[in-house]
């Protein structure tokens, strides 16, 4: 009897307990401002200065599935719902998105006056989800230094059993970034590359297609932009004109008028930096950031300019954001927080979903974390003018270079600058 009393308080004891992290779960969860009122404070922080184009629209989207060459396609079309004549944008999402990533982006350029049209095969879609359970497995077992602490240790021996009775190790961070520089490196590959570019070719043609039989009667196939971030941008660099040393695929039909890299690709041992985008002479618009470094060790923050630096001259805008990581130029939500980067963690912390442990707690706060110049001290209003300086330059460019926006010239010329402020610099040339 007194063993079952035991046993019946001990587990009232591990309820009670349960039920309060969970309540306190809850109350951290909630101290977070909702999407609904960030979007507002992003909508104001974009209104003092920054570009608008017009009135803002409805919009809808539609996500469809593809299937070319035996591949899986995930496709979505973002418009506005009003009878039209839309230019089209092609945005390809990052290495471990779906068609549904870059929603702040993507949504901006549908209202203001663009049908864009997202593009991502499944199989790079889902690429990062082993390694997103091994975060779950292993929430920040390294200290700074890269050695276990001695209880880690222990923890970690104490997982599931294997088949054989074994002890199941907890997989290090170096493992886990290991791997994701394997993907990366896989992924940008240029094999991977080729393939990549003839689904767009593919996918545009169907576009065209559909049109054909009557359907998307508002999208402008005749003004077409294409668009990328991450792994999107080194698909968009292939589209307009970067020499990789090897033979690229090519569309006689499908003709960009102007092209935006967000984050682009440029692994400099690849060399020839100086020749390799000089056939690249479209209007293009190119974002980064001083901390975009991304996690597959691939591109540095210090090279990513070298798209905009050595692109034939002409209409070729710059927007580097200070301080802003690779995260945040995603465009996209995490937790139903703005994605934002945070300076101070490495780019493995910064990238995926959620991230758990003592050293990152605040990671993934996304926007009112912001982006920030010492450990500890969040600049909240710098981050949502980020958010919103891609946002407006953006929208400027693609009003400029696709509907000879006049105003949206003179703010790119005139105001940007005066505008970001600290948040960033443009450039021109």
């Amino acid at each position: 009897m007194l063993s079952h009393f035991k046993s019946r308080k001990l587990i009232q004891v591990f309820w009670i307990a349960g039920f309060s992290c969970l309540l306190a779960s809850c109350a951290m969860r909630s101290s977070q401002p909702s999407v609904e009122v960030q979007t507002q404070k992003l909508a104001e922080t974009q209104s003092k200065g920054g570009y608008v184009a017009g009135a803002e629209i409805e919009i809808d989207s539609q996500r469809v599935a593809w299937n070319h060459d035996h591949v899986q396609l995930d496709t979505m079309m973002t418009m506005p719902t009003a009878a039209g004549n839309y230019p089209l944008i092609i945005y390809l999402p990052s290495l471990g998105e779906d068609a549904n990533a870059g929603r702040i982006w993507r949504e901006t350029w549908a209202k203001a006056g663009y049908a864009v049209f997202s593009l991502q095969p499944v199989l790079i879609g889902q690429a990062l989800k082993e390694i997103e359970a091994m975060k779950k497995l292993n929430p920040e077992l390294e200290r700074e230094d890269g050695f276990e602490a001695e209880d880690e240790v222990e923890q970690s021996q104490s997982l599931t059993e294997g088949w054989f009775g074994g002890k199941l190790q907890r997989p290090s961070r170096s493992a886990q970034n290991s791997e994701l520089r394997y993907l990366g490196h896989e992924y940008f590959a240029v094999d991977n590359l080729k393939q990549r570019m003839q689904q767009v070719f593919w996918a545009y043609q169907q576009l065209k297609a559909r049109k054909s039989l009557g359907q998307l009667a508002s999208v402008d196939l005749s003004k077409v932009i294409i668009a990328g971030y991450d792994l999107g941008a080194q698909t968009v660099a292939g589209v307009i004109g970067e020499n990789f040393d090897s033979a690229l695929p090519e569309s006689p039909e499908f003709k960009p008028l102007a092209a935006i890299t967000i984050s682009p690709s440029v692994n400099l041992a690849k060399g020839n930096v100086r020749s390799r985008f000089q056939a690249i002479k479209l209007p293009l618009l190119v974002v980064t950031g001083t901390e975009d470094n991304d996690p597959y060790a691939i591109s540095s923050a210090s090279v990513r300019t070298s798209l905009w630096e050595h692109a034939a001259a002409g209409s070729k805008y710059l927007l580097m954001l200070q301080s802003a990581g690779h995260q945040v130029l995603a465009g996209s939500e995490v937790n139903s927080r703005f994605a934002a980067g945070r300076r101070g963690l490495s780019d493995q912390e910064q990238f995926g979903g959620s991230q758990v442990g003592r050293r990152n707690a605040h990671a993934n706060e996304g926007l009112i974390a912001g982006l920030i110049g010492d450990r500890g001290r969040r600049n909240v209003e710098q981050s949502y003018k980020q958010v919103a300086a891609v946002a407006s330059v953006s929208s400027a460019f693609l009003d400029a270079v696709v509907k000879n926006d006049e105003f949206a010239r003179f703010w790119l010329v005139d105001k940007a600058i005066a505008w970001l402020g600290n948040a960033g610099q443009i450039k021109q040339r």
